[in-house]
Formats: structure tokens, sequence, C-alpha cells
């Protein structure tokens, strides 16, 4: 197993901003690459509600990649190119992502072409109407693609509003979006105050803040913090398809990242279905063959998490299949074996020291853990965390979280020809 020795002990710098914004710097020894990961307060979830412009985030993030400063698209683009940036703009629940990783003696060439798109982009009204027809498209797709469809569902009933969006957004929405009201959106949410900006690699973060302070001058305000209105759905649901496949997807309510419970139910959930060695995966589809896919993950949200299982199978396995779920879902409560522990740990040890290589995943991570905890975490201090779990504390955190009461709240949808017993 890997020890906390094995990880770099890179300095990670917190700082505010000028404007306000918080800036959070990994200089990363022995590489040469630099990756920016900037979150802004914009994503779906903060979308106005329903016909008034949900799914409006996707509209933006894709009109913002369409010029910005003093260049047009093409040129925007070219300076991107010539600087070395791979790049994208992604609309998420909470934040637009605008990413990229270039080398890190061309951050500066970067820094100025990542802070125009924030800061005046040009929103151009002759890109609306094929960034519009895109995102009709990504909507209408959802009916030939069940599997997706499905896990949508799941989140729109297990999830609190405006939590639950799918981020594929409404029809009437797009079709009545205006440039004039998509720039003033962008405007009152794409604000430094609630902006997180993320960059790690071969940076010095001094020499990163003085650049940054200078080319965001001017740039001021809050955003709106984005909070559950309502309660969740839950239950059951099962929508009608013709496909030839039944889909079946599970949640269930999950410590938040903000708690220390949420390392064990990421193990637990690893060791449920997150491995082809898992129990489900072992059960549903090598002993039973089932399905053609079953898996179980963990995300864990700044305010709540979800525990999320997925199974594809036939028509005629759908219920079977179902039911050998739900049984291992109560067997799984007795506890896991010191082997199911011992590859649980190996694995989120390889995974950490393989995010350690990756300047994109700890500029991705500081982002995260800033919004989520209000603070960076290391890399070691994120493997000593692993290595302080204990086999008894899991088992009893399994026994006390994983039971009957866990199990009675689940949230299930299928998507097929027929519904399910459930």
């Amino acid at each position: 197993m890997h020890s906390v020795s094995t990880l770099r002990q890179n300095p990670i710098r917190v700082r505010i901003l000028e404007c306000g914004m918080p800036l959070l710097v990994e200089e990363m020894a022995g590489v040469r690459t630099a990756a920016v990961s900037w979150l802004l307060p914009a994503g779906n979830a903060t979308d106005p509600e329903g016909d008034a412009g949900d799914g409006w985030s996707s509209l933006l993030a894709e009109l913002a990649q369409r010029g910005a400063g003093d260049r047009d698209s093409r040129a925007f683009s070219d300076a991107l190119d010539r600087a070395g940036v791979q790049r994208a703009v992604t609309p998420a629940a909470v934040h637009i992502v605008a990413s990229g990783t270039t080398i890190g003696s061309r951050i500066h060439e970067a820094l100025p072409l990542f802070a125009d798109l924030v800061v005046r982009p040009h929103l151009p009204a002759e890109a609306l109407d094929p960034v519009r027809s895109l995102a009709l498209q990504s909507l209408e797709s959802l009916q030939d693609d069940p599997q997706h469809r499905v896990t949508l569902r799941l989140r729109e009933r297990h999830l609190p509003p405006p939590f639950n969006r799918s981020g594929y957004g409404n029809k009437a929405a797009f079709e009545n979006a205006e440039i004039g009201a998509l720039r003033g959106d962008w405007m009152s949410r794409v604000r430094p105050v609630g902006s997180i900006l993320a960059i790690a690699g071969a940076v010095d973060a001094d020499d990163v803040a003085r650049t940054l302070d200078r080319l965001l001058k001017g740039w001021h305000g809050t955003a709106s913090d984005v909070r559950a209105t309502g309660s969740a759905i839950g239950g059951k649901l099962h929508e009608d398809d013709e496909s030839n496949q039944t889909h079946i997807a599970i949640g269930l309510d999950a410590p938040s990242e903000r708690m220390d419970e949420s390392l064990l139910c990421r193990l637990a959930t690893n060791i449920l279905g997150g491995e082809t060695s898992s129990r489900l995966f072992t059960e549903v589809r090598e002993k039973r063959s089932l399905c053609y896919s079953v898996n179980a993950g963990y995300s864990g949200g700044r305010d709540r998490g979800m525990v999320a299982i997925y199974a594809g199978s036939t028509p005629e396995r759908a219920q079977e299949t179902l039911d050998t779920i739900l049984q291992e879902l109560e067997h799984f409560e007795h506890g896991v074996s010191e082997g199911e522990f011992r590859r649980a740990v190996i694995g989120m040890k390889s995974r950490l020291v393989m995010q350690g290589e990756s300047t994109a995943a700890r500029a991705a991570a500081l982002g995260s853990d800033w919004y989520r905890l209000a603070r960076c975490r290391s890399l070691a201090e994120l493997s000593a965390e692993v290595e302080a779990v204990t086999l008894e504390g899991l088992n009893t955190w399994i026994a006390q979280s994983m039971g009957h009461d866990w199990r009675t709240a689940m949230t299930i949808c299928t998507v097929g020809q027929a519904a399910l017993k459930m």
C-alpha cells in the first residue's frame, strides 16, 4: 500500500484577491504543466425556474466561449491554442466550470484569456441560434437514451429542488431565450464573491495573485448562495419505454462531504458496488448473470450526499435483478470482511497517488474542497484520513447508518417495458 510519505507535500497557498474571490494555488514540484479550474456561481441549480430559464447555464457555458475581450470567436479560440490551452467550459449543478491545462511557463498567456472569458465575454447574438439548436438537440436525445434518463429521473426525485434539476433544461426556456436576457443573467450571477479560482502545477502563487489582481480590477459583486427550496419527492417511479432493456436506479441518503462520515460512506459504497470485486458486481452479474451492468457510487455535496445504484437488465430478468440488489443491501448492514476492507483502502490510496500526478485533478479538487469545506486538503491529509479508518470503525458505521431505516427511505426509478414490483 502507498504510504503518506510517498505523496508530495506540495504547498497550498490561499489568497483572497482584491475583488473578493478566493485564489487557491498548489505549487507542485516536479511537474511542467499548470491547470486552471474556475468555478463560476451560475450552474443549473441557480438558473431561473421552469420556462423562465431552466437550462440557461448550458447556453451561457457555450456562448461564453464565442469571443471575449477584444477578440471575436475565432481570434479568441486561436489565442487559446497559441497559449497551448486544452480547455472546456462545463455547466454543472452549482457552478459553470471554466477549466484548462497548459505548460506552466505559459500560464501568464492563459490567465488574461480566462479573465476575459469570465469578466468580458461577448455572448454574441449571432451565436444564440446555433447554441440554442445544440441545447434542444441534447434535450431531445434523452428520448433515445433510457439509461441516462433513469439516472436523471432518480436525481429529480431523490434530491431537493433546485439541486434535482437535470441540467438538460426546459424546451420553452431555450426557445424563448433572448440574448439581452442571457447577457444580463451572466452579469448578475457571475460575481467574484461566490466564484472560486484554483490553479495547480508549475506556478508561483504570489506571481499569479499579482497578475489576477491586475486582470480583474473593477470586477465586483456578490453572487447569491443556492440552497434547497423544498423537500425531495422520493418514492418510486416507473417510466414506460419500448427499449429491449430495463434500467433500474436506486438512490439512498448519504453524509455530505462536510461530515467525517463521508469517507466511511465512500469506502462502504466502493465495497458495495464500486469495483469489479464488489458485492453487487459479484452477486448480480458474475454469479447470477442477471444484468450486463451494475454499480454503486457515492457523490458528496456541500449540504447533502447520495449513494446511487444503477443496473441494466433484460425485461425478463429485471425483477430478479432488483430483488437481488435489495437482498444485497440487506446483507450489507452486517458489515464487510477484512479482505474487502483492505482492497477498498488500497484502491482509494492508489487513486490519491494518481491524482497527485495530475495538475487538472488537483486544481479541480482544490476548488471542490473550498466550496464544500471552506478549506483545501492536501493529498497527504487525505491519505492520512484513509489510513486512520479501521475495519471495526467502518463496520460499526455501516451497522448504524446502512440499516433498515436507511433502506426504507430509498428512491427507486425504472425505465422499461413494464413496471417492476418495488
